[in-house]
């Protein structure tokens, strides 16, 4: 079978670290679910795809192990990390407990251009079902948890969510949840009219409804996986 690895877009930019583009490539590939769970990240593929020596593709590789993304069997090679619920039951943990906490520190400080900068990333969204632009839907999701770190001047703390929910934002990709699109412009529409309202302990509840839906998709994910050992 031929790998996934040919249709990435590669553009290294020789000045900057060849290992950490790699990385970063082959990061977004697994997490938008471009490389599929199981499939053989070859060290030679990634070297003649990247056009470099094999140093900088072994430290791209041993990142993504560290990451949970992909699995090094020996003799065998290097392949991408089958889904784990556990660990990303783990992962959704940390989101949520970091995502509420950064709602509290913006709900009392919340002003209108927040709200409307939030409302255009949403409008955004909605845009990006009409056109059918999966990666553009998905990039604006997380352009919108983002803000809230922003806005409560954390950055670092988005970054601990960012590396917790790649596994996490790997699944939903995976999973495909297409027909929930639309409820999650709903959901987050929710939180915003709740901050609006100068409603703080709404706003996290509805925040933590919109996160939560994630428990829908592992017990899909369950029913699936005992349905195909039978």
């Amino acid at each position: 079978m031929s790998s996934g690895l040919a249709e990435l877009d590669v553009f290294l930019n020789r000045r900057s670290s060849a290992s950490e583009q790699i990385y970063s490539v082959l990061r977004e590939a697994i997490v938008r679910a471009k490389l599929l769970p199981g499939e053989s990240i070859s060290e030679n593929a990634v070297c003649r795809q990247f056009n470099v020596s094999r140093t900088p593709v072994r430290a791209a590789i041993q990142r993504l192990v560290e990451d949970g993304l992909v699995t090094v069997f020996p003799q065998l090679g290097s392949f991408v990390s089958q889904i784990d619920i556990v660990s990303i039951q783990d992962s959704h943990f940390v989101r949520r407990s970091l995502e509420t906490c950064l709602l509290r520190e913006v709900a009392p400080r919340w002003t209108p251009a927040m709200s409307a900068e939030m409302r255009s990333l949403v409008a955004a969204q909605e845009r990006s079902i009409a056109e059918g632009d999966i990666d553009g839907f998905h990039d604006n999701d997380e352009n919108f948890h983002q803000l809230f770190a922003s806005f409560a001047q954390r950055p670092g703390v988005w970054t601990t969510i960012h590396a917790a929910k790649a596994k996490l934002t790997r699944f939903i990709r995976f999973s495909g949840n297409a027909a929930r699109f639309a409820v999650v412009l709903q959901e987050h529409l929710a939180i915003l009219d709740a901050l609006d309202a100068n409603d703080g302990p709404g706003a996290e509840a509805a925040l933590v409804a919109h996160l939560d839906k994630i428990f829908g998709l592992f017990d899909a994910h369950a029913s699936e996986t005992r349905h195909a050992a039978v």
